[in-house]
């Protein structure tokens, strides 16, 4: 906060609180260097212990890859079991639809966009076979 005094001439600039205390002097203070205060070192473990866990950790990721793997094959094998059903519905419903040769297409470009949607080409052999069921 700054403060003004009553009279113009001086100015003094405060800081209440521990909030601007530059964390990095305080921590070369003289009662900061205490034995008690200061920070004990860190156990570290032996090498046996570490390659172990190094070990676990690559047998745990290498389980989570394989669970994946089996997981993405799961996904394919759906995705073309759906295919294979979509395409077998879709033939059926030729199979099974009635349908018409039209012969004359000048009058095509005159249908309604619906009709038209409707309209299917078909290759001549694809042809003979719906009229050899019907």
């Amino acid at each position: 906060k700054l403060l003004w005094s009553t009279q113009l001439t001086t100015f003094c600039a405060m800081v209440k609180g521990k909030a601007f205390r530059k964390q990095w002097k305080e921590a070369r203070k003289p009662f900061r260097n205490r034995a008690s205060s200061r920070a004990k070192s860190v156990h570290r473990s032996t090498f046996e212990e570490r390659t172990k866990k190094k070990r676990e950790l690559e047998e745990v990721k290498a389980k989570a890859k394989e669970l994946e793997q089996a997981k993405k094959e799961v996904k394919k094998q759906k995705t073309k079991k759906k295919e294979e059903k979509k395409r077998r519905k879709e033939e059926n419903a030729i199979r099974a639809g009635q349908y018409q040769v039209i012969k004359k297409t000048e009058k095509v470009r005159k249908w309604h966009k619906n009709a038209r949607k409707m309209l299917r080409t078909m290759g001549p052999e694809q042809i003979e076979r719906l009229m050899g069921q019907q």
